[in-house]
């Protein structure tokens, strides 16, 4: 039911575009009346010239924003890392204990 109101629908769609008609007559162009407007154009008082703002200049760094860039590169690469241990001490530790409290046992 509801695929067979969708082809109707598309069918009604198409089938407008074939049955649309071309109007019988050209369209003309608006004739202008025989009045003639003339453009009235008012000027006031000049308005003054805006001041030109420039930007202040900001002063240099001392040192280069680059070279303090490259130093906090050179700390971070220097630095130490953290790195992975594996406290292996600690399991052998309690097998160690075990160990020794079972032959103190025997």
């Amino acid at each position: 039911m509801k695929t067979s109101l969708q082809l109707f629908l598309a069918g009604l769609v198409l089938l407008t575009q074939g049955f649309g008609q071309e109007p019988k007559q050209t369209l003309a162009k608006q004739v202008a009346s025989g009045q003639t407007r003339t453009e009235t154009v008012a000027n006031g008082s000049a308005q003054p010239v805006a001041p030109a703002v420039e930007p202040k200049a900001l002063p240099p760094l001392n040192p280069p924003l680059g070279d303090i860039a490259r130093q906090a590169r050179a700390a971070h690469a220097a630095a130490q890392k953290a790195q992975m241990v594996v406290d292996s001490d600690t399991a052998d530790g309690q097998n160690e204990t075990a160990a020794t409290n079972e032959t103190a046992a025997k």
